[in-house]
């Protein structure tokens, strides 16, 4: 980073409350968010490189902008999703925290986005929020398109059970 205001803007777009269109127990904030995606990236390939850590780390700072926008909202409105990726490029570019990824790189650090929604699932729900589920299914279908690894496999079909569990 270059500098300490963009420290302090790194920093405050970890406060960003996450879910916020949905009844949840208790709070998931981006930082919060961004330290379990990168655990999972690290757990679906142990040997990644610093920059998709870092990646992981800060692929929702741009929200110190547009704020988190729920993702079945960008999933009906393609061209609200491209205006909105346009601005948190913009946004990371300008604070010099924009990674490129390889393609396997994205597709990893993808997956452990959508992998740390289903975690938070498996916690809403062993809090007793059954108004989740809908949420749930979306990551499972997101995941379902057979580009998983073997740990990836492994972690699904964990995830699955457990939720299904409870």
């Amino acid at each position: 980073m270059k500098d300490l205001d963009t420290l302090c803007k790194v920093m405050n777009s970890g406060d960003i409350k996450r879910y916020h269109t949905l009844t949840t127990i208790g709070e998931q904030t981006n930082a919060t968010h961004s330290w379990g995606v990168a655990v999972i990236a690290t757990y679906l390939h142990p040997n990644l490189s610093a920059k998709i850590l870092l990646k992981a780390l800060m692929h929702d700072v741009g929200e110190i902008e547009t704020g988190d926008i729920p993702a079945p909202v960008k999933w009906e409105n393609p061209e609200l999703k491209k205006q909105l990726h346009l601005l948190e490029e913009k946004v990371a570019r300008n604070l010099e925290i924009d990674y490129d990824l390889t393609d396997y790189e994205q597709t990893i650090f993808k997956q452990a986005d959508m992998f740390e929604l289903l975690f938070f699932c498996v916690k809403q729900r062993r809090l007793g929020n059954r108004h989740i589920t809908h949420v749930f299914s979306n990551g499972v279908e997101k995941l379902s398109n057979g580009s998983l690894n073997e740990q990836g496999n492994k972690l699904l079909g964990f995830l699955l059970t457990t939720y299904g569990g409870l």
